[in-house]
């Protein structure tokens, strides 16, 4: 449910709402117009019933400061950083009417992955392999830079003018720089289907979190359900870490060398190098769509 404040516009010099685009617990995200240059921007704002909570105002500063941190094809960036006339933070972005990977149009009658996913459907090899590539670049950029994301799903890569895949949202990524402001020791924090056991533990993490996410990404991508399910956060960590991973149909079954060791607890020992041979290889060995 939005809530009522959310609805209405706030007041930015420079700029002129048009719409409400998403309400989110921490923020909310609106198409607006950067009247200077007359171009359409996505800003995000802090939510008006939180604007007063030191944790997420300190999480919010966070956010901004990881993405200025980032300058890659791959990785959404951020315009202007400013206040509201009630005195919110906020930050623009680039607009990407292409929308997230879960409502990516992926047949010719206008279908969405999100649906195409909900009845079973899968994604071409090909593509999989593309934005798969492409993902892993972004977040190996952001590891070299200190930084996990945390927090790795189809709602969080989003597309382009050019239909490349960008990654967006770091509310929840870690820094080396300040980590401890942003999280407690033992906290869980991330989206359940997506997590890695460590994380879902509240334990240390590294980039290699962020590779076991993007493995349970291809694995939906690619058989049209999550690996493992559960009523709670707690059950999907323990079936992460209790059960095999699903084998794959036939038809796909070349894929399961390159996620089985991903998907497992085994995410300690995922690196970004064999992570990429493995999609060079699929790319040189499955060029056709499936």
């Amino acid at each position: 449910m939005v809530n009522a404040d959310a609805n209405i516009a706030p007041e930015i010099v420079g700029y002129q709402i048009t719409r409400l685009l998403q309400h989110g617990g921490m923020a909310d995200v609106y198409l607006g117009t950067q009247l200077s240059l007359a171009r359409p921007v996505a800003i995000k704002v802090l939510a008006a019933d939180r604007s007063q909570a030191e944790e997420t105002i300190a999480r919010f500063q966070h956010e901004a400061r990881t993405i200025t941190r980032l300058d890659h094809p791959h990785i959404v960036g951020i315009y202007d950083v400013g206040t509201t006339a009630d005195g919110r933070i906020f930050y623009t972005m680039p607009y990407l009417p292409r929308g997230d990977l879960g409502d990516r149009r992926v047949n010719e009658d206008g279908e969405s992955l999100r649906a195409k996913v909900d009845r079973g459907g899968k994604l071409p090899v090909p593509e999989v392999v593309s934005i798969l590539r492409d993902v892993t670049r972004a977040l190996t950029y952001a590891h070299e830079h200190g930084i996990v994301h945390r927090d790795v799903k189809p709602g969080n890569i989003l597309f382009d003018q050019r239909d490349r895949p960008l990654l967006a949202d770091f509310g929840i990524a870690l820094t080396t720089l300040d980590m401890s402001r942003v999280t407690r020791e033992g906290s869980t924090i991330g989206s359940g289907g997506y997590m890695s056991p460590e994380q879902a533990r509240g334990l240390p993490l590294d980039g290699r979190a962020d590779l076991y996410s993007l493995g349970v990404v291809a694995y939906e991508l690619l058989s049209g359900d999550l690996p493992f399910h559960g009523p709670d956060t707690l059950s999907m960590a323990l079936a992460h870490v209790e059960q095999p991973v699903p084998r794959l149909s036939a038809q796909r079954a070349r894929w399961q060398a390159f996620l089985t060791p991903i998907i497992t607890l085994a995410s300690i020992v995922a690196s970004v190098g064999f992570l990429m041979f493995i999609l060079r290889a699929c790319k040189d060995r499955f060029p056709q769509p499936f």
